[in-house]
């Protein structure tokens, strides 16, 4: 069983070092028992980059500055993704409600009934067969 560790300076450090030896920081983050939602903070923070050859490259050295720059980052990101979380939650309280007050093909409001007085009947064309319409098509009738 796995234990959650803090992400502090030391395993931001352990991660670069991961990144520099070649490895992408998903497989980085793998390895080091941590979730892939700390790429997005660390990328926005400076920590890691992509080199235009498409290898990533890491900070060599990290100073409390850039962590704390990290730690402000990856505390918003998180606060976004939870409010983002908490909306959808109650979108779909509220998309019940509104599904409630919907009218179907079952729950239509009754029309009053309307006395109307007896028509004619019409009386009905006289539909050709299949084959009555193919000889008319083809002898032009």
């Amino acid at each position: 069983m796995t234990t959650r560790k803090e992400f502090n300076i030391e395993r931001v450090r352990e991660f670069c070092k991961l990144i520099n030896e070649g490895k992408t920081p998903a497989e980085a983050l793998r390895l080091m028992n941590s979730s892939n939602g700390y790429t997005t903070p660390l990328r926005t923070a400076g920590i890691y980059w992509k080199e235009k050859d498409g290898t990533y490259k890491a900070l060599v050295k990290i100073r409390v500055s850039r962590y704390e720059q990290f730690i402000q980052i990856k505390n918003e990101y998180n606060q976004r993704v939870y409010d983002r979380f908490q909306r959808k939650g109650t979108q779909q309280t509220n998309s019940y409600k509104q599904f409630v007050k919907q009218a179907t093909l079952f729950n239509q409001p009754k029309e009053p009934k309307q006395t109307t007085q007896p028509t004619a009947p019409v009386r009905k064309e006289v539909q050709l067969s299949f084959i009555q319409r193919v000889v008319k098509s083809l002898f032009k009738l």
